[in-house]
């Protein structure tokens, strides 16, 4: 694949370029979802190996994907995933034993991780801090059940992806729990070949994208100190250096969305009604830029300060790849005037982030990326910046259409899922909630928090988890 290169810039073993837009890559971030089964028979019957299954098709896993069992080289003019290399770290599967404790016993404390056991504790977070493998699976045995984990690095794959490795893992434990053939391939197809995907969407004429031109005419000051300040934001989860965010989960039913549409469409105007979880994202960014702007000192001045969402979304049907397992997300990014968030109609903020998402393009996306992700590093760096300022930025990572519920080992399907990721301040990621609505995980401070919680239009619709 990678014959091209020059001899002296190879390496043994070498299996895979990263693309353009993973090169610049400051932090090794991962996506980690974990599903809690309830299966009582199944610790009963399978004796003192019950998840031999569910590690064999982990194995399996690996074998048909070898880049799974790679590791990350840097070398000067590019990334790549190479193997070979046993003082590397690779992929890991591990059982942890809570048997002391009960599903029902973890599902009432699964949103409160202050009270979770310290070994199950410390083992998922261990997969997300300072994680240097690309894959890590675990079982967490209770008395009744089990919580199966799933640690990916994001430099490999994305939210869509993730779920489809996902599926696939549940495909071949199924096969060996029936007796079938091990060497089975899954049902799903899969296609990590990264520069073929990338090189698609780099063929497209640029277009203009409106975040690369505000950038490119903002005055950052010394990158130095701007440096410093966003290696703060990575570690902590917040530019002041404080203690990262909690993690707060906030609960939108089914029958909240409808009446969502139901209260902010109006069908008078002669324009199209928007969908419930449209409205929603324009109605979760406002009500935030409201409350972090109730907490500031001096709120006058924080009125003139621009804000940005900014919405990853799934870039595959750009170049006909629906089933490509990297991480192929491309970033909307919605900008407005503090001022002018906090008082335009909630639905006409839906229309414009609506706008936005229809103007992402193959091309627009593809400059965005060239420019954010090859040879300036400061661009990244500032933008960075940008969204990691609280009053200026919220980002959505919206995952609540996938059917993490509907994932069966071969005993029966999930009772509840829950998300790995760091807090950071003004981060959600939207995921499935098991009645059909969505569960927001939301990275939040005490003081911001406690003003959402009171906030009257929220309430209305969002129930407050923890």
């Amino acid at each position: 694949m990678l014959s091209d290169k020059p001899e002296s810039e190879s390496r043994e073993g070498e299996i895979f370029e990263l693309c353009p837009f993973e090169l610049s890559r400051g932090t090794q971030q991962v996506i980690q979802f974990s599903l809690l089964y309830r299966n009582t028979q199944l610790l009963q019957e399978r004796g003192t190996q019950p998840f031999s299954f569910i590690q064999a098709a982990f194995e399996r896993l690996l074998d048909l994907y070898p880049i799974l069992r790679g590791y990350q080289v840097k070398l000067p003019d590019r990334n790549i995933i190479a193997t070979g290399d046993s003082s590397k770290p690779g992929p890991l599967f591990e059982i942890i034993d809570a048997s002391q404790m009960t599903v029902d016993e973890f599902e009432k404390i699964q949103f409160h991780r202050e009270q979770w056991p310290a070994e199950v504790d410390n083992v998922l977070k261990s997969r997300v801090a300072d994680f240097d493998r690309l894959i890590a699976g675990t079982v967490v045995s209770f008395a009744d059940g089990y919580l199966l984990g799933l640690t990916v690095s994001h430099i490999i794959t994305d939210g869509t992806a993730f779920i489809i490795l996902l599926r696939q893992w549940a495909s071949l434990a199924q096969k060996l729990e029936a007796g079938g053939d091990k060497l089975a391939m899954p049902d799903l197809p899969i296609d990590f070949d990264h520069p073929g995907y990338w090189s698609k969407l780099a063929a497209y004429p640029p277009q203009p994208h409106p975040f690369v031109e505000y950038i490119n005419g903002q005055d950052f000051g010394d990158l130095t100190a701007l440096q410093a300040k966003v290696s703060t934001w990575y570690a902590t989860g917040s530019l002041k250096g404080s203690e990262r965010p909690a993690m707060r989960i906030l609960r939108v039913s089914p029958a909240a969305i409808d009446a969502i549409a139901k209260e902010y469409n109006n069908t008078n105007d002669g324009r199209p009604a928007l969908h419930g979880v449209q409205i929603l994202y324009a109605l979760m960014w406002q009500r935030y830029v409201a409350a972090v702007i109730e907490m500031q000192q001096e709120p006058e001045e924080a009125y003139t300060l621009p804000v940005f969402l900014m919405m990853m979304c799934n870039l595959r049907q750009m170049t006909l790849a629906p089933d490509y397992v990297g991480n192929a997300v491309g970033p909307v990014v919605v900008p407005c005037d503090t001022k002018d968030i906090l008082t335009m109609p909630v639905i006409d903020l839906a229309r414009l982030v609506k706008e936005h998402l229809r103007q992402l393009t193959p091309g627009g996306g593809a400059h965005y990326i060239n420019v954010a992700y090859t040879g300036d590093d400061s661009f990244i760096l500032k933008a960075i910046y940008l969204f990691s300022r609280a009053e200026s930025k919220v980002y959505i990572s919206n995952t609540s259409r996938h059917a993490y519920f509907d994932i069966d080992f071969g005993h029966g399907k999930p009772i509840a899922l829950l998300c790995g990721t760091q807090a950071t301040e003004g981060m959600m990621h939207w995921m499935p909630s098991v009645d059909g609505g969505i569960d927001i995980h939301y990275g939040l401070k005490d003081d911001v928090y406690s003003v959402l919680k009171r906030d009257e239009v929220l309430n209305k619709f969002i129930e407050f988890v923890n």
